[in-house]
């Protein structure tokens, strides 16, 4: 790490121990939860460094006098070893010793994970009482590793039963109790609707949340009075921790926190102040080596490099390509390392050389080189992939192949190098996409010499001598056959007392689920991804993007294969991503709402959670605002009318009858939304409480995180009540359509994270040219639709200088309009009258667009709607005005998702 990124991580610790864990002050009964337990949240990235924050609070809750910290380490023996291993590396470094033992209390020993012996849960979380009493009346803390698993955490729930709790209760001080939920998400997550008709006893009842809780606070016996608890869960996808319901013992109640990763652009960290305005990159000055490459690179800024590549369908093929691109990658890195060092070893060559010292395996070793082949969730499919690799390189047969997969030396054959030899244009024209992909990098990314791409000579000879004969096949899945996890660390031979290289120096893995969940590749440069789903989820789908991390060093050389609709929901997946992260900045450093969760226009955001409801901005593309005032007494949107057709306007006459009028002149989006949000209504006043206005304020907080609006803005104005409680907000009202047409304007200067484009697939917001937004704005045609009722004769519509003749459309029951556009005639004729949603169309005297007839968005660059009805039912005493608007596509769109269903009335 730079020294910036050092003191961005500091901050951000700092910020989770001051705000977080210390939030409500040190532990005490006065200012804490009844509960005596604050939970929260902090949103990483993927692959991005989120252990290290946990090590790094860890770190500064110990300062802090912490006493006892459970890091939750995943839910696979394997990412329990792996966080174990680092711990110890980097958190509890030092050389073992009665030094060490006697500064803290570790559970489990490093004996009892990383040997491999068996040993019973009870003896592997054991706590002697001795020992913790001493520690604990010393202020040494207790540091336990745990894995989530049920059986893991009840065995360590009943060892702080039996030999902590007891010990706590004998002090006379508060204990805090820090746990740390790595990949929060995953098994942490409570669903209420699922669960809500099972009994408390139920053996289908999720059982890890609540293993969880029972550290804390057991459900059978309690806890101390005088032990304080905080949860923090770690995730790069907290879409579902967020949507659980409340009531659930880890949902976040407390606190939400961002982590922040290094690129070019960004708020700089500001140490000195925690609540400094925040970004979800920071500018790291040391240049791209150091930067942070995920979504943003790969489908945003890379997407000139072609670091995205769309899959052709022909499935063998797509594996050829993507393990030339590979291999050939492999052979240009090995080429800049031998450059750097000339003692640097290929992979082939290393093989089978033993050293007297790890320092010195290491030095000699290449840099490490992975390919993630994905081919489905299912794991008899990636067997069948890995053979493939083997058979399309050379191997004879599949049975062969298999046999040289389970015996863990699966070795490309050296056949490959013949083959190569026979398609050597296939090999070389990477060496011309690798140059491209410099080059654009470089450009996008302001590198002043970007490393050269060495000649197809130089590489062809690496590759026959040293990538080729060095590069192995692995399965990486839960299945006996296949392996556990990467071996990145150079391996010690208890036989020869000397030390060998890693195992995985140049590997092609293929996995599933076990990769998309934690497990680190390191020197990931190409990714193969067939996988796909009728029913896409952003969570998921997320964590399987193992190509992110720290690859700048090497960027120009990374691939991800996939399908062209694949890269598109990448792509999206990334927005939205971005888009809850702003908003949890924007939480961070004032007093925006709490961020909102979001779908997409193709997937959700979340299948973790049942029953969550999807909520757009847009209230369709044609809202008809159905309240209507009851005409008992005069209308105030009647003076409005008045006050808006006071100017120049003209009559709409189609076949010889006229329509309606129509304004001369056309309106702005911002004055089409001034013009419906002064509408009023006597029965309607949701004001700006409701969980709809909150979902506003959470857009115009992101807007606003985007480019400063001006002051005063406020998209959703929805009058409050005079008196009484609020109405229930509802969709097609005034308030939320000029809302809408706020934001619109807003977005044409703003690339707002986490918006898509109506009316196109895939469309988001961040990437559209916001100058042909500009330029294909719409303008709203303003018109009054004449009905069959009687002429208005009183009131300020009467002296306008035509004769407006009223509409006699019915009320419901609970007195509003039970009709609304009307009949539409998609059979009309040139003469005929379509409908009332192209009334403007026939004033302008344009033809009317393709989708006419249908539910469709008018086209992008077409004028939107205002259309006015006056309405006056017989024995009525005053005219009443209702509305109706059409939106074009183009403009900007969001789905939110909620755990009520929805956010406003039907």
């Amino acid at each position: 790490m730079t020294s910036t990124a050092r003191g961005v991580l500091q901050t951000d610790c700092r910020y989770i121990i001051e705000r977080g864990m210390l939030g409500a002050g040190p532990p005490n009964a006065a200012t804490w939860p009844e509960s005596r337990t604050r939970t929260g949240l902090v949103m990483g990235s993927v692959q991005s460094g989120k252990t290290a924050s946990m090590f790094g609070v860890t770190a500064l809750a110990l300062d802090r006098g912490i006493d006892i910290v459970v890091l939750l380490a995943g839910t696979r023996l394997s990412l329990w070893r792996q966080t174990y291993e680092r711990m110890v590396e980097q958190l509890d470094a030092g050389e073992d010793g009665v030094a060490k033992v006697r500064r803290r209390l570790l559970c489990p020993t490093p004996d009892v994970v990383l040997s491999g012996v068996p040993t019973t849960l009870d003896s592997t979380y054991r706590l002697p009482s001795a020992q913790v009493r001493r520690k604990l009346s010393q202020r040494q803390p207790l540091i336990v590793v745990a894995m989530k698993q049920t059986d893991h955490l009840y065995a360590l729930g009943r060892e702080l039963r039996q030999s902590v709790f007891s010990e706590v209760a004998r002090l006379d001080r508060a204990v805090h109790m820090l746990v740390l939920d790595d990949e929060a998400d995953d098994g942490s997550v409570l669903d209420a609707v699922v669960e809500q008709s099972r009994g408390p006893l139920s053996p289908t009842l999720k059982q890890v949340p609540r293993a969880i809780a029972d550290l804390w606070e057991p459900r059978s016996s309690g806890a101390p009075d005088n032990l304080f608890a905080t949860y923090v869960g770690y995730t790069a996808t907290p879409q579902a921790n967020l949507l659980q319901e409340d009531h659930n013992p880890l949902a976040p109640r407390d606190f939400v926190i961002s982590l922040r990763t290094p690129l070019d652009v960004g708020q700089p960290a500001d140490p000195s102040n925690l609540d400094a305005l925040r970004s979800s990159t920071f500018p790291e000055p040391n240049g791209i080596d150091s930067y942070y490459t995920g979504g943003e690179v790969y489908y945003d800024r890379g997407t000139g490099a072609g670091l995205c590549r769309e899959l052709s369908g022909q499935a063998d093929n797509d594996l050829a390509d993507s393990i030339r691109a590979f291999l050939v990658a492999g052979a240009i890195r090995l080429h800049w390392a031998s450059a750097t060092d000339p003692t640097v070893m290929g992979p082939r060559s290393i093989r089978g050389v033993d050293f007297l010292l790890r320092d010195d395996v290491r030095a000699a070793s290449p840099p490490t080189h992975s390919m993630l082949l994905h081919p489905s969730a299912d794991i008899g499919a990636h067997f069948a992939a890995a053979e493939d690799v083997l058979v399309w390189a050379g191997v004879p047969d599949r049975s062969t192949a298999r046999n040289l997969i389970e015996s863990g030396n699966a070795l490309l054959p050296h056949s490959l190098v013949a083959k190569m030899r026979g398609e050597e244009p296939l090999w070389e024209a990477w060496i011309d996409h690798y140059r491209s992909s410099s080059s654009a990098i470089a450009t996008e990314f302001n590198v002043m010499n970007p490393r050269p791409i060495p000649d197809w000579p130089t590489v062809l000879h690496i590759l026959e001598t040293e990538v080729i004969p060095g590069t192995r096949v692995s399965v990486v899945n839960s299945d006996p056959g296949a392996e556990d996890r990467p071996e990145y660390k150079p391996v010690f031979d208890e036989t020869t007392r000397r030390w060998r290289a890693a195992t995985d120096l140049s590997t092609i893995f293929v996995s599933g689920n076990v990769m998309a969940r934690g497990l680190t590749l390191e020197g990931m440069t190409t990714a193969l991804f067939r996988r796909n789903s009728a029913n896409p989820v952003a969570d998921t789908q997320m964590q399987m993007q193992r190509w992110f991390g720290y690859r700048g060093e090497y960027i120009e050389l990374c691939r991800m294969f996939a399908t062209r609709q694949q890269i598109d929901l990448f792509g999206a997946y990334h927005d939205v991503d971005e888009a809850l992260r702003e908003g949890i900045a924007a939480k961070m450093a004032g007093a925006a709402p709490s961020p909102a969760v979001l779908h997409g226009m193709g997937f959700l955001a979340t299948g973790k959670i049942a029953s969550i409801g999807r909520v757009p901005l847009c209230p369709s593309a044609k809202p008809f605002v159905t309240i209507i005032n009851d005409g008992q007494q005069p209308d105030p949107n009647a003076q409005l009318v008045a006050e808006v057709f006071s100017g120049p306007s003209s009559d709409v006459t189609v076949g010889r009858t006229v329509r309606g009028r129509a304004l001369d002149r056309t309106l702005s989006l911002s004055e089409a939304a001034d013009l419906l949000g002064i509408l009023s209504f006597d029965s309607y006043a949701p004001g700006d409480e409701s969980r709809l206005a909150e979902l506003w304020q959470q857009v115009q907080a992101r807007v606003d995180a985007t480019l400063p609006l001006p002051a005063g803005t406020q998209f959703y104005q929805a009058p409050s009540p005079v008196d009484g409680t609020p109405s229930e907000p509802r969709f097609e009202c005034p308030y939320a359509i000029a809302a809408y047409l706020r934001l619109w304007e807003a977005c044409l200067t703003r690339a707002v994270r986490g918006l898509f484009v109506t009316g196109v697939p895939s469309g988001r917001w961040a990437m559209a040219d916001l100058r042909a937004k500009v330029l294909h704005q719409p303008r709203f045609s303003v018109g009054i639709r004449y009905g069959d009722g009687d002429r208005i004769t009183g009131g300020p519509l009467a002296g306008l200088g035509f004769d407006i003749r009223a509409t006699q459309k019915g009320l419901n029951a609970q007195g509003n309009l039970d009709t609304t556009w009307g009949t539409n005639d998609p059979n009309a004729g040139p003469l005929d009258y379509r409908g009332d949603e192209f009334f403007d169309y026939y004033h302008r005297g344009e033809a009317l667009p393709a989708t006419a007839g249908t539910t469709s968005w008018r086209p992008q660059g077409a004028h939107g709607q205002i259309l006015f009805y006056i309405n006056k039912r017989p024995g009525q005493p005053h005219p009443v005005v209702a509305v109706g608007v059409c939106i074009p596509a183009g403009g900007p769109e969001q789905f939110a998702a909620t755990r009520a269903g929805s956010l406003i009335a039907a």
